[in-house]
């Protein structure tokens, strides 16, 4: 292992805007259209994640149950980000072992849709108290999500895994 500069959701600024530091304990896979996603990568083209993505979630066992969200901290802009945070996505009740499809979808995925700058599109994985089912609260509103405070209020403690890409506005094709 590098030393722990080295880790992505440290310098992509992941940890410390959207969650403190943390030990992953669970593998967490995400796919678009069959193509994996890895921290940092920036999609070419936000039609590439138009469609919900696969989250497998390796380790744990079926009768471990994960809570999925997937946030924008950088709304409307990363240099003045004071929507933030964006919920595009949430499932709860996801058995460890399986992926995203068997979980319980509280907020329909929202597709990305950066206007200024780079935005980074994150998920935060997070392990429910045990055996219990349908005990997440979703928010009122996508808009001014908080990671933290809701993992708080959900007593979902520190996250087991997360990962990030980027992605930036499409750019009209320029004719020559």
């Amino acid at each position: 292992m590098g030393s722990i500069t080295s880790d992505p959701l440290i310098i992509g600024g992941v940890i410390g805007d959207v969650i403190d530091d943390f030990t992953p304990t669970i593998k967490m896979t995400v796919t678009y259209n069959n193509k994996e996603i890895f921290n940092g990568y920036e999609v070419p083209f936000p039609s590439t994640v138009a469609t919900k993505p696969r989250i497998q979630i390796g380790g744990g066992d079926m009768r471990s149950l994960f809570t999925l969200i997937m946030i924008d901290p950088d709304v409307p802009g990363p240099s003045d980000p004071y929507m933030k945070e964006h919920l595009h996505w949430m499932v709860t009740d996801i058995p460890g072992t399986t992926d995203s499809t068997f979980g319980k979808e509280l907020t329909s995925y929202e597709k990305p849709k950066p206007n200024i700058g780079i935005h980074r599109y994150v998920f935060v994985l997070f392990k429910q108290e045990k055996g219990k089912k349908h005990s997440i609260t979703p928010p009122f509103s996508r808009d001014h999500f908080n990671t933290r405070t809701f993992s708080a209020q959900n007593y979902l403690g520190v996250p087991v895994a997360a990962a990030f890409f980027n992605a930036r506005r499409a750019t009209a094709q320029r004719r020559r």
